[in-house]
């Protein structure tokens, strides 16, 4: 009868992975002592590192250190630089992290192919160590390894070939020829001895050697009191562990209470703010009031409206809610509105209408002046219109503000109307729409001018 091997327990942290392959390692000619610049930097950046993981899971830091050099090309592959996937894992079902895409070579019955494949992808390399021992550690094809309870880097070698990790068949070989080149095992010794108890007996007949089974006794008890002394320890950084616990939760509510102070604060500005925009809201809604009542007892009340503008620029038409486009619709065709930060030039431009064709499409000539909020149309404008027959002309109205009113084309009013163009009827005629006027209006002097005290520029060859 054999004795099965003392295990002490190990906290082990593991994340759960999908089933991945390796990219394996090319054979290839170069030697191992021409790549010395490279692998020790690759070794002075990383050893702490697979220190750790060996600490965390056992993985012994001379494996990982070589699989990492020899899956990155010493750190220096496409997929260690772009992705910082030391290891090669791909990415397969359940991996919800970064990935990246590449070609990889895949031994496929003695023959090396380059195949595009997903991998994995690191916000770090820290994260890329970790994940390759949470991958080994996590997967029942390598759980033998871990069973073994060995850092022993030939067993782990032609372990990791034995369970899959890679199609090359010489891996295990450059695994092993890779650590004893760079006396990569030393790093395994930093391990805590305590955890790796070996009591196995090489003795078939140990038991007829009463002092043999004394010392192993005497041993096992040794290593019973170091492990009491073991967890101890663990259990002394823990309540460690739990006591910065406690101290950060205790700042996390300070830090909520100040938070909150603060916020009370800048409530109490805002309130203070929304009175004082209420206040001035009252204040300019007053000066309003009394602006409107003194425009009304001005003599020239008749060439203003109530807002103050002129009669003969904005007042002739309504104005109209604009969409996000700053576009609204007339008589059912599209238009827009000129303002003084728009000419006709740049309306073109906005939407991108060729320049001669807006002008035609509002009865306009090159370089003629408009006045603001004057409708402008972005497509032709209609023969007739419905609902609507005759209009009286009113202050400040025009033949061509009538026709943009009513999204009619001006040459059909001067043609129902007996009209010439540029003639313009006086204040109170009826001008017909969609049918004949039975007579001519009676016409001023004067020919149509647009806007003469307005200074805004229709753009074109006279644009400034």
């Amino acid at each position: 009868m054999k004795l099965r091997p003392f295990i002490t327990p190990v906290i082990l942290i593991l994340s759960m992975c999908n089933i991945v392959m390796s990219k394996p390692s090319p054979k290839g000619n170069t030697h191992i002592e021409d790549l010395t610049p490279q692998a020790e930097k690759y070794i002075k950046d990383y050893h702490n590192m697979a220190i750790q993981e060996m600490k965390r899971s056992m993985v012994p830091a001379s494996i990982t250190l070589a699989q990492g050099m020899l899956e990155s090309g010493y750190g220096s592959s496409e997929l260690a630089t772009h992705a910082n996937n030391h290891f090669g894992i791909k990415c397969h079902k359940g991996w919800t992290g970064e990935t990246y895409i590449c070609k990889s070579g895949e031994n496929t019955n003695g023959y090396l192919e380059a195949k595009r494949s997903c991998f994995r992808s690191y916000s770090t390399v820290g994260e890329s160590f970790q994940d390759h021992s949470d991958f080994l550690s996590s997967r029942s094809n390598y759980s033998f390894l871990f069973q073994s309870r060995t850092l022993d880097y030939k067993v782990w070698a032609k372990g990791l070939l034995k369970a899959g990790y890679a199609t090359d068949p010489h891996y295990a070989e450059k695994l092993i020829s890779t650590i004893e080149a760079y006396n990569l095992s030393d790093f395994d010794q930093l391990f805590n001895p305590e955890i790796l108890l070996d009591l196995s007996f090489d003795e078939p007949d140990y038991f007829n050697d009463f002092n043999v089974l004394k010392d192993k006794i005497t041993n096992l008890e040794t290593y019973l009191h170091k492990s009491e002394l073991f967890k101890d320890e663990l259990k002394e950084q823990l309540s460690d562990k739990q006591k910065t616990l406690s101290e950060m939760k205790l700042q996390n509510i300070e830090l909520k209470k100040e938070l909150g102070a603060r916020i009370d604060l800048l409530y109490s500005s805002l309130k203070d703010q929304n009175k004082l925009i209420e206040s001035i809201q009252g204040r300019l809604e007053r000066t309003e009031s009394i602006q409107k009542n003194i425009l009304k007892s001005d003599p020239l009340i008749g060439f203003f409206n109530t807002d103050g503008t002129k009669k003969e620029s904005t007042g002739i038409f309504p104005p109209k809610k604009l969409d996000s486009d700053r576009i609204f619709y007339q008589k059912g065709r599209k238009a827009t509105l000129t303002t003084k930060e728009r000419n006709l030039f740049e309306i073109s431009v906005a939407y991108g209408i060729d320049y001669k064709d807006l002008l035609r499409f509002n009865d306009l000539s090159e370089g003629e002046e408009i006045a603001e909020g004057y409708y402008i149309f972005l497509e032709p404008k209609a023969n007739q219109v419905k609902n609507h027959e005759i209009h009286q002309l009113k202050k400040g109205e025009t033949m061509h503000s009538i026709s943009q009113l009513y999204s009619i084309k001006i040459s059909k009013l001067y043609q129902r109307n007996h009209l010439s163009k540029g003639e313009e009827p006086i204040i109170g005629e009826h001008i017909f729409l969609n049918k004949n006027n039975s007579k001519r209006p009676q016409v001023s002097n004067n020919q149509t001018v647009f806007n003469n005290d307005s200074k805004f520029d229709g753009g074109g060859a006279n644009h400034r």
